[in-house]
C-alpha cells in the first residue's frame, strides 16, 4: 500500500511544483520586463531579438527563485488538502509514522535542492550576465536609445541631459547641465547651462570614440565662473597670513552671486563622453561571477583585473559563494517546513495554501536578501547571514515535525 501511496503522493507534490514554478516564473520575468525594459519596449527602441534573448534568460534565472518557492507552495497545498480529507488520519492509524508518509516528499525535495544547486552555481549566473549585457550592450550599439522623452538622462560623464520630446534622431527643447568635477574629483559642480529648441544626436562608432555629438540648434549657453582653487602644493608654499586671505577671498567669491555668461548661437556641437557607460558595461557583478571566477577572486582578486571590469570586493565574492550554496538547501528547508504547515492548517481552499507559501516564502528570501545587501560590509558577517533562513526554518520545521510526530 505505501508504494502505491508513495506514487500518489509524489506525483501530486511534483504537478503541483511544475505549476507552480511556471506561474511564479512568469509572474517573475513579467516584472523584470517592465522594471527593465518597459520604456523601451514603448519607444520601440529595442529590436525584437534583444526582447527575446531577455526573455529567453530571464526564465532560466528565475528558477533559483522559482523552484524553492513551487516546493513550498506544492508541499503546503497537498498536505493540507491530504489533512482536510484525513488521509493522513487514515496512514497513521495503519501504522505508519509521519516520517514513513512523507519519505517521497523528502526525496523530491532532495532532488529540487541538487537541482538547485546546479541552476545557482551555474545557470543562473551565466543567465544573469547574459541579461545584463543584452540591456547594456545594446544601448551601447545604438547610444541614441539612452534619450527618451521627458526622462532626466543621468547615466553620462558630467552631464545631466532633459529633452521634452524625440522624433528619430531629432531632440526638441533639449536641456542640459554640464558638470565640472573639483580638484580633489569627488564633487562636482554646475558649470555650463545649455537650452536648445532643437539638436541632432550624431553617434558614429561609438565603440571606438566612446562618445557621441549632439548638434545643438537655436541653443542658448550660460556659464558659472566658478573661482580656482589651490593646489596642496601651492597651499603650502603660502604663509598663514596668505591662506588665511586665500581662504577668506574664496569664500566670498562662492557666497557672492554668480557672474554668468551667456552665449547664444545658431548651431554648435557638444561631445558627450560615454566612459561611464563602458565602464559600467565592463565592471564584474558578483551575481554573473562563475564558481571558478569567485574562487579565484578571493584567492587572488588581481587576477580578475585582466578580465576588463572593475573588481567586486572580497566580502562580496565571499557572500555570493555562500549565498548560492545555502540557498541550494532552500527546497529542503522549506518543504520540510511546508509539511506541518500544510497539516495544521487542515484547509480545502488553494487560496490559504497560496497566501500561507507567500508568508513563508517572503519571510525566507528576505533574510537571504538581507546578507546581499550587507554584502560590502564585513563588519556585519554577510556570509553567516545567507545560512540564517535555512537555521531558523531548520529548527523550526524539526520542532513542528517532531510536535506532529508525538500526537
Amino acid at each position: 500500500m505505501m508504494r502505491i501511496f508513495d506514487r500518489y503522493l509524489g506525483r501530486q507534490v511534483m504537478v503541483a511544483t511544475v505549476f507552480a514554478v511556471g506561474v511564479l516564473s512568469v509572474v517573475l520575468v513579467l516584472g523584470q520586463i517592465f522594471k527593465k525594459l518597459l520604456d523601451k519596449l514603448v519607444e520601440g527602441t529595442l529590436p525584437a531579438e534583444a526582447i527575446l534573448k531577455f526573455i529567453g534568460y530571464s526564465f532560466p534565472w528565475s528558477l533559483s527563485f522559482t523552484v524553492p518557492w513551487g516546493i513550498l507552495t506544492a508541499v503546503l497545498l497537498v498536505f493540507g488538502r491530504l489533512s482536510a480529507d484525513n488521509e493522513l488520519i487514515a496512514l497513521r492509524m495503519s501504522g505508519q509514522s509521519l516520517g514513513r508518509i512523507c519519505a517521497p516528499v523528502v526525496g523530491l525535495a532532495l532532488v529540487a535542492s541538487g537541482l538547485c544547486f546546479w541552476i545557482n552555481t551555474a545557470v543562473a549566473p551565466h543567465a544573469f550576465a547574459e541579461i545584463r549585457k543584452t540591456t547594456q550592450q545594446t544601448v551601447l550599439q545604438d547610444p541614441k536609445a539612452i534619450f527618451r522623452p521627458d526622462t532626466l538622462v543621468d547615466e553620462l560623464n558630467g552631464f545631466f541631459i532633459f529633452a521634452e520630446s524625440k522624433r528619430e534622431d531629432k531632440l526638441r527643447n533639449l536641456q542640459i547641465i554640464q558638470l565640472q568635477p573639483d580638484r580633489s574629483g569627488d564633487r562636482a559642480r554646475p558649470a555650463r547651462y545649455f537650452f536648445s529648441r532643437e539638436a541632432e544626436v550624431v553617434a558614429g562608432n561609438v565603440m571606438k570614440s566612446r562618445e557621441i555629438t549632439l548638434n545643438l540648434s537655436d541653443n542658448f549657453m550660460m556659464g558659472r565662473a566658478w573661482p580656482r582653487e589651490a593646489t596642496a602644493e601651492e597651499l603650502q608654499g603660502m604663509s598663514g597670513e596668505q591662506v588665511e586671505a586665500y581662504r577668506e577671498r574664496l569664500r566670498v567669491e562662492k557666497e557672492g552671486m554668480p557672474e554668468v555668461d551667456p552665449v547664444t548661437s545658431e548651431f554648435s556641437p557638444l561631445s558627450v563622453s560615454l566612459n561611464k557607460m563602458f565602464e559600467k558595461s565592463s565592471q564584474l557583478r558578483v551575481n554573473g561571477m562563475s564558481m571558478g571566477q569567485l574562487r579565484v577572486g578571493m584567492a587572488n582578486p588581481a587576477a580578475l583585473a585582466v578580465e576588463g571590469g572593475l573588481v567586486p570586493s572580497y566580502s562580496a565574492m565571499l557572500t555570493e559563494f555562500h549565498r548560492r550554496i545555502s540557498f541550494s538547501f532552500a527546497c529542503l528547508v522549506l518543504a520540510f517546513v511546508g509539511i506541518p504547515f500544510g497539516i495544521t492548517a487542515q484547509r480545502r481552499e488553494t487560496s490559504a495554501g497560496f497566501v500561507l507559501s507567500l508568508v513563508v516564502g517572503i519571510c525566507y528570501f528576505a533574510l537571504i536578501m538581507l546578507g546581499g545587501l550587507w554584502q560590502d560590509a564585513p563588519d556585519k558577517y554577510p556570509h553567516l547571514w545567507v545560512w540564517l533562513p535555512n537555521v531558523i526554518f531548520g529548527v523550526l520545521g524539526v520542532v513542528m515535525f517532531w510536535r506532529l510526530q508525538r500526537r
